[in-house]
């Protein structure tokens, strides 16, 4: 039987208080790639926080978490989630959920595979930069004059519109589950980095107030947009300190041992096979006795 292969028996030994990070992942996807973690299982993102701080071991433990808030994969995973008995927390860009207006990199996402491969090569990687490091004033008017020209070659709008967002009235009904968890990812999911102080504090705290408003829970956990170091910067974990419990990255590790307010995740997609999703996590998370102080994270970040 699969609990009792080598493989989920070293598991089982060696991993826990880890956080996984999802995306845009299909259900079916969701459903096996976290199955085929156990027998380690998932709890709430805040009791693994919790416990971590308290220097409590989470051997045999990790958290779900689940980025953007798009409205197709919040309802798809939801239902997995209810299904299965599996705690989870859904971040949300409230901007997004408010407005219903696409974000600058799903335009882009949606746009790439249109575009000829010369304009693909030209702005790709200055794209990500830019999303990384500056604020969307900088790379939106871009990106929007690329959907204009592909609008006047013929291609219908309906091809590159992003997906909608989750709604409010959804995330107050689902947010009644004793297993789903609404969090921040801040207002408009722009880099940190790229932001004043005073720009950081208002989208941590207005973000913050929204969310505890629609889902009548307080809101206490944030993870930042993107979340490379370039993208955090060093003034937004000192202000996420003042509002929230933790505040995650995209940088690998485990967040046993780590900054409250910089943990590591670890991202699986769609892509993600299962032989790859255990092997990522026994490179990043493994660790040789579950009471032990655990490494410093990886400083290397994947997108998110």
């Amino acid at each position: 039987m699969e609990s009792h292969s080598p493989m989920t028996r070293l598991m089982a030994r060696h991993l826990g208080g880890f956080i996984l990070a999802f995306h845009d992942v299909s259900p079916e996807r969701f459903a096996g790639l976290v199955e085929c973690l156990g027998p380690i299982r998932p709890v709430h993102l805040g009791e693994l926080v919790q416990r971590a701080t308290r220097r409590k071991s989470n051997a045999g433990l990790f958290a779900i978490t689940v980025d953007d808030g798009v409205g197709d994969t919040v309802r798809g995973l939801s239902k997995v989630l209810e299904a299965k008995g599996w705690p989870a927390t859904f971040y949300l860009p409230t901007q997004y959920v408010e407005t219903g207006e696409g974000m600058a990199f799903q335009w882009w996402r949606k746009l790439e595979p249109l575009l000829p491969r010369d304009v693909v090569h030209k702005h790709g990687r200055r794209m990500q930069t830019l999303w990384w490091t500056r604020p969307p004033r900088e790379y939106l008017p871009l990106t929007m004059d690329l959907v204009q020209g592909l609008l006047e070659s013929g291609v219908e709008r309906t091809a590159l519109e992003p997906p909608k967002p989750i709604t409010w009235s959804e995330v107050a009904a689902l947010g009644k589950s004793d297993l789903i968890r609404f969090e921040s990812h801040a207002v408009t999911h722009t880099a940190m980095s790229a932001l004043t102080k005073e720009q950081v504090s208002f989208e941590l705290e207005h973000s913050r107030e929204v969310i505890t408003q629609h889902t009548g829970r307080e809101c206490r956990h944030l993870a930042y947009p993107f979340g490379s170091d370039e993208s955090i910067g060093v003034v937004a974990p000192s202000i996420a300190r003042r509002y929230y419990d933790s505040a995650t990255t995209m940088t690998l590790g485990r967040a046993d041992g780590a900054d409250p307010w910089r943990l590591p995740r670890i991202p699986l997609y769609e892509g993600t096979s299962t032989p790859k999703a255990r092997l990522k996590l026994l490179l990043h998370c493994f660790a040789f006795h579950s009471g032990e102080a655990h490494p410093r994270a990886m400083t290397t970040a994947e997108p998110g």
